[in-house]
């Protein structure tokens, strides 16, 4: 095993027992036996912490491993992508406060909880919590994907794919089952804080060893015009999907609501997602540097080796300059942080959708029997990562499909939160759950019906980026045609009906 190999073991072992000290100071620290307290952090979480877990979450092995990639497959132009980052954060505001009140106030636990306070309906709550389960899983997946990766091309496979897989999926369900959301978020911080020092050396080092952002450039510019060519109108259409799709889909993460759900005030929230639109702007441009830096160092990598890009990129680092070596050791260690601290919260919140939406719903139990149903989340944990394991151990394909697909199917869910946080659920002016479900089911359908066709895309928009929008016309329109039914049938204008006609 060479040196590399050898250190990157050595210290993430050493990272490992940390996890698992933090892990236990999470359980030590536990103040009751309840679901709030082992999936919420009994609602405490101030701004420091918010704002690294939420950027940890936010910020996963998929952004250190394909964004790079991205832009070694499709060119500098992809750079655009950094202002996706500020659009998660506008996606944010556009619910959360209203959504955090209501939290505090009626003791939500999962994202569904809200769903099926504002509109009372046994379909869309098992409907939207089936969605929330198969994203998580489909997060969880690569974050599994992306630790044998990055373990394997690290060490140029002196560390197997599989073990490195098997491995982090049995430690952070060990640290996950002793701290639960207090050691996920603690652990979060350490590794936030890592991330962003890695991602400071390697700017630097590749900035002395291959040179400036407008070297890098001009250098691409010579081996590769296509690379650096004005978009094209198609390319601006999947730029405008692709800015849809997270400003959308990424505050709907499960695990990214609780987090706002375990916030101990609304003033440090506002706060944290204030800064959450400027630190990641940083990590974001570094990675699409290292993009960059990857098509000067190698031009000629095929579409799936450009999956190992920033792999490439780092051990050239160390191959070029010996100074370079420990930090690239932090740099490698920076990604492993990245990936654990986004499977820990997705872990997690599988563990509460399934006690809390799946379990407690179909017996129908109150408050305090639900708490009961702690003891099985261990259980649940264990089942679903050995089944993701198992998944992440055959061909796979590739991270960006991986996490385009997820948000292909997360943002359909985007009216039932935006459009339902308007109104309450008595407001005769808001929206009912056939609104909802009408547009829902529509979005869906029209998505899958998209994927099994042989379209690649519609004129650059992904399939979920339609089905969204016209999820949305179907949402408004339902909802004018049941409203200006109602106001007929009462000698009312239509205008009348939505104004004063209740929900149907």
């Amino acid at each position: 095993m060479t040196d590399l190999a050898f250190d990157l073991l050595f210290w993430c072992t050493l990272y490992i027992v940390v996890l698992l000290v933090v892990g236990t100071m999470g359980r030590q620290a536990r103040q009751d036996d309840t679901l709030a307290d082992y999936f919420l952090a009994g609602r405490s979480i101030g701004f420091g912490v918010l704002l690294f877990t939420l950027f940890a979450t936010q910020y996963s092995g998929n952004s250190l491993l394909s964004f790079p990639s991205q832009i070694h497959r499709e060119g500098l132009p992809y750079f655009m992508s950094v202002t996706f980052i500020v659009g998660i954060v506008a996606g944010f505001t556009l619910f959360v406060p209203r959504l955090y009140a209501l939290s505090r106030s009626r003791a939500y636990l999962t994202p569904t909880d809200f769903l099926h306070d504002r509109f009372r309906s046994p379909v869309l709550n098992y409907l939207s919590a089936a969605i929330f389960a198969v994203v998580l899983m489909n997060f969880l997946l690569a974050q599994l994907i992306a630790l044998g990766i990055a373990f394997s091309g690290f060490t140029q496979g002196q560390i197997p794919y599989w073990t490195a897989v098997v491995g982090g999926a049995v430690i952070v369900l060990i640290y996950v089952l002793l701290g639960g959301m207090r050691a996920a978020a603690w652990t979060d911080v350490m590794q936030g804080a890592l991330l962003i020092i890695g991602l400071a050396f390697i700017v630097i080092l590749m900035w002395l060893q291959v040179g400036s952002p407008t070297s890098v450039f001009r250098t691409v510019r010579l081996l590769d015009p296509e690379k650096v060519a004005n978009p094209s109108l198609t390319v601006c259409f999947v730029w405008l999907s692709n800015f849809l799709l997270l400003a959308l889909g990424a505050p709907l993460y499960p695990q990214a609501i609780q987090r706002i759900f375990a916030a101990q005030r609304l003033r440090p929230l506002r706060n944290a997602l204030a800064a959450l639109a400027v630190i990641p702007l940083f990590a974001a441009t570094t990675v699409m540097f290292i993009g960059a830096v990857g098509i000067v160092l190698f031009p000629h990598l095929g579409p799936v080796e450009s999956e190992q890009v920033t792999f490439r990129v780092v051990s050239h680092l160390v191959e070029s300059d010996a100074l370079a070596y420990y930090p690239v050791l932090m740099i490698m260690m920076a990604v492993v942080a990245a990936i654990m601290s986004t499977a820990d919260s997705c872990l997690l919140s599988l563990s509460s959708i399934f006690t809390k939406d799946f379990v407690a719903r179909v017996k129908g139990l109150d408050a305090a029997e639900t708490d009961r149903l702690l003891r099985w989340a261990p259980v649940f944990s264990i089942g679903v990562m050995a089944l993701l394991v198992g998944l992440a151990l055959l061909p796979r394909m590739t991270l960006w499909g991986l996490l385009i697909i997820k948000f292909e199917i997360l943002i359909q869910l985007s009216p039932a939160f935006i459009l339902g946080t308007m109104h309450d659920h008595d407001d005769l002016r808001g929206y009912h759950v056939r609104d909802i479900l009408a547009g829902l089911i529509t979005g869906l359908v029209l998505t899958v019906a998209l994927y099994a066709s042989p379209l690649e895309s519609l004129g650059g928009l992904h399939f979920g980026t339609v089905g969204v929008v016209v999820n949305y016309a179907v949402v408004v329109l339902h909802r004018w045609f049941r409203m200006g039914v109602g106001a007929r049938r009462r000698g009312l204008t239509v205008e009348d009906g939505l104004g004063r006609a209740g929900t149907v």
